[in-house]
């Protein structure tokens, strides 16, 4: 039977300095939008970087709550970084069965809000409980109760030419049991590489899961303060990668162009994670 869970709705790079992580992106070509404060029940706030279908989540939190707390916890030993993936569904009673199905102990469904002009832009969420969280990505499922509301005002053209989420690169010291409650939630079997690496299809993304020489290999030069597991680099969509280096070379922009085409800008840059500037595959 075909998952409920479709896609990537959007990732989260945890920040302990929400402005200047702002400040950072709008730098490397990124529209914002306008900062949203949660409800205090959740304790957090947040900037987005809206694409066609999906977005980039700056957090900070706020509220001393138990989520909050051992995201701070981890801030502390890790640094900023990519640290939450929210899954696509379209259905959160469905996409629940299938979270379960997948051996892991949900929360029951969340019903979640924030303002949105003069409207409220409403949610279902699935979450994890803090200590059965997946090592190294939490992730929880996202069901847009009002997907119109979140992109009626949305500015998704960005001076970069990003357009949307690609996918991300996860390292573990086992990257086929990382993988694995993923294929499971995807529906999807983990497809083997020659270089040792797995991939997970996540709609029209892709989730790598590779060890640390693999990293070390990949990513040459960058020492990453977390150790595995953890996610190192997030992958964009651009429309013209030829677009997106003459806007990195007008902005001054620190990146490396990679063996596989791709434009990396290095974690330093970018709260913690390196970005891979990606052309449509």
């Amino acid at each position: 039977m075909k998952s409920p869970i479709t896609g990537i709705s959007h990732c989260v790079v945890w920040v302990r300095d929400l402005d200047a992580a702002a400040a950072s992106y709008r730098r490397l070509g990124f529209s914002l939008s306008q900062y949203y404060l949660h409800p205090k029940s959740v304790g957090t706030a947040n900037y987005n970087m809206m694409f066609e279908a999906d977005y980039l989540e700056l957090l900070v939190s706020i509220e001393k709550n138990e989520r909050n707390l051992a995201r701070l916890a981890r801030l502390d030993a890790e640094g900023d970084g990519l640290k939450d993936l929210a899954l696509a569904t379209k259905d959160a009673d469905a996409a629940f069965v299938q979270v379960q199905a997948a051996g892991l102990s949900p929360l029951p469904v969340f019903d979640h809000h924030r303002p949105e002009g003069d409207a409220q832009a409403r949610f279902r969420l699935i979450y994890l409980p803090p200590d059965k969280l997946l090592p190294g990505l939490g992730i929880h499922v996202n069901q847009r109760v009002d997907p119109e509301l979140m992109w009626r005002s949305a500015n998704t053209r960005h001076a970069n030419g990003a357009t949307g989420i690609a996918g991300l690169v996860a390292v573990s010291d086992d990257p086929a049991a990382m993988a694995a409650p993923y294929a499971k939630l995807y529906g999807v079997p983990a497809e083997r590489a020659a270089d040792g690496s797995l991939s997970v299809a996540a709609g029209k993304a892709r989730l790598r899961f590779v060890s640390p020489a693999l990293c070390a290999t990949l990513f040459p030069g960058i020492a990453f303060k977390a150790r595995a597991p953890f996610v190192p680099a997030l992958e964009l969509f651009v429309a013209d990668p030829a677009k997106t280096r003459a806007f990195f070379d007008g902005a001054g922009i620190s990146y490396r162009s990679a063996p596989d085409g791709a434009l990396e800008v290095p974690p330093a840059e970018a709260s913690g994670v390196l970005l891979r500037f990606v052309g449509k595959r």
